[in-house]
């Protein structure tokens, strides 16, 4: 068992086989990294500031607020805001990409229907959610 001293400076033993400088390169490259514990939660810190990023040009764009949990909600704004992105990339007007993007209020949704590739989302709505 080797011990390996990561960049966060936390420890942690692993077993390594190989060669002496092949293990002694497995070393390095683990030293040069956080430890899974930090590595999650470095990775859990992004996808928060990503998902409120989100949730905050999805306000600036006039959507309305979502319905949910609030880890649902904060998950459904970042899937909405890539759906918005998604829909532009077609070339969409950005008038009738807000409008249709109104309509689902539901986190659930969102975060269902998150697969949805790029000409899918519009025709999806219009189809589940008709215009008033």
């Amino acid at each position: 068992m080797e011990t390996v001293r990561h960049s966060c400076g936390h420890e942690r033993k692993y077993r390594l086989n190989g060669p002496a400088h092949s293990v002694q390169r497995q070393i390095e490259h683990r030293e040069a990294m956080p430890c899974p514990k930090c590595k999650k939660a470095q990775e859990e810190a992004r996808f928060v500031a990503e998902c409120e990023a989100a949730a905050l040009a999805n306000a600036e764009m006039g959507l309305p607020e979502l319905t949910g949990t609030a880890s649902q909600v904060s998950y459904a704004e970042k899937c909405r805001k890539e759906a918005v992105m998604f829909s532009r990339m077609k070339r969409t007007p950005m008038e009738e990409i807000l409008e249709a993007m109104s309509r689902p209020t539901q986190a659930r949704w969102w975060i269902e229907n998150k697969d949805l590739r790029m000409h899918e989302w519009l025709p999806t709505i219009n189809d589940q959610f008709p215009a008033r």
